[in-house]
């Protein structure tokens, strides 16, 4: 997908552009499509950004322009990512073992957009092959893959601008071995049914999508502008494996709003809201101040953020403070934290989180090792 349609689909999503207005109820086969063949235009972008097939990407700084090219990109860690390529026999990764005070972290995603394997604190050989591979296989942790093309994403926590350089430090342990190749293709749909062996459960759904593209990818884009919003509130459903027990993902679209986040984890790893409106049910704008309350010491066993971004690009917002998290903060005489949104600076006991005067925003918690259920987040202070 070009960058001009990107910023219009994403622009017509947050925004709710009256073109929006009448999209009619996506069919079971065009769910599924959105999810593929999105997944399958960002892996062909990431290979051809990485250098091929089998080669590390890395985020080397936190997005903090606004110009990221991951939607809602975290800001609390840095990424490492490659497009796995078994078609020429196993592909061998290898992770340095990460203190116990890091968050670490490696999720694989297969080309139906399922989360297939997810671990924090990673550390040896992992071996990636497909699963009806008869050949020999190298020693490690085995990741079999249903398709030609798994997808790697590691997580290395950066808790301050001054960690920084620890987490570098990490990536470059990291090391991926494979045979390079090149991601080409003009149908992502096609490319999809040749290179991966669809579930039982999702058989002849594809097919019937065939021939999906760009512009039935930007209405799919404006129908989870509308549905979104009104029927997610976190990621309950959206991630994990195809037999996922989470509430909700039987339901495909939940698994089809999952690309509002494309590439996040399952509930058990990380529990994410997404928050667009008020307490009292009004668009978070920025034309008027709003505080928010949440638990400095939560019920998790890793970490938690909160990350503002604009609704207009879905990005950060360039020169201001994007996140607070743990590191950076310290409870108030309640054992709380409080953020305020505003232009101006509320000078008070709150942090402040700049946003744009005129402009809808939202923001993001991310609790990682949470204990579901009983993570206590802003929203529920509005009770």
């Amino acid at each position: 997908m070009n960058v001009k349609t990107l910023a219009l689909a994403l622009s017509t999503l947050m925004t709710g552009s009256v073109v929006a207005q009448n999209i009619s109820e996506p069919t079971v086969p065009e769910l599924h499509a959105y999810k593929v063949f999105h997944h399958a235009e960002y892996m062909k972008k990431t290979a051809a950004q990485a250098g091929g097939t089998n080669v590390l990407l890395h985020t080397t700084t936190l997005p903090t322009e606004g110009t990221d090219p991951v939607v809602t990109p975290a800001l609390d860690h840095l990424y490492t990512k490659a497009v796995v390529d078994t078609t020429n026999g196993p592909v061998v990764l290898e992770l340095p073992e990460v203190s116990s005070d890091r968050y670490f972290s490696i999720m694989i995603t297969d080309q139906e957009h399922y989360v297939t394997y997810d671990e924090i604190r990673p550390s040896g050989r992992y071996v990636f092959v497909r699963h009806d591979y008869q050949g020999k296989i190298p020693e490690g942790t085995v990741i079999k893959s249903r398709g030609d093309y798994p997808h790697v994403f590691i997580r290395t926590q950066v808790k301050t601008p001054e960690d920084l350089e620890n987490t570098l430090a990490i990536q470059k342990e990291i090391k991926l071995t494979g045979t390079v190749g090149k991601l080409k293709f003009d149908d992502a749909i096609q490319f999809t049914l040749d290179t991966h062996d669809i579930y039982a459960q999702n058989q002849g759904i594809l097919e019937q999508a065939q021939g999906y593209n760009v512009e039935n990818h930007k209405a799919m884009f404006q129908w989870a502008g509308q549905w979104f919003p009104k029927n997610v509130k976190d990621n309950t459903g959206m991630f994990g494996p195809i037999d996922s027990t989470e509430p909700r993902s039987q339901d495909p679209r939940v698994r089809a709003a999952a690309i509002v986040g494309h590439l996040g984890l399952p509930v058990d790893h990380a529990y994410y809201t997404g928050i667009f409106n008020q307490c009292d049910g009004k668009r978070l704008n920025g034309d008027k101040p709003y505080v928010v309350t949440m638990p400095y010491t939560n019920n998790l066993s890793e970490f938690w953020s909160i990350t503002r971004y604009s609704a207009l690009t879905r990005n950060t917002l360039p020169n201001a403070q994007d996140v607070y998290n743990a590191y950076n903060t310290k409870p108030n005489k309640d054992g709380n934290i409080q953020i305020t949104f505003s232009v101006e600076n509320p000078n008070d006991d709150t942090y402040w989180m700049p946003v744009n005067a005129g402009e809808p925003y939202y923001y993001v918690e991310r609790f990682y090792g949470p204990q579901v259920g009983k993570v206590i987040t802003t929203q529920d202070f509005c009770e």
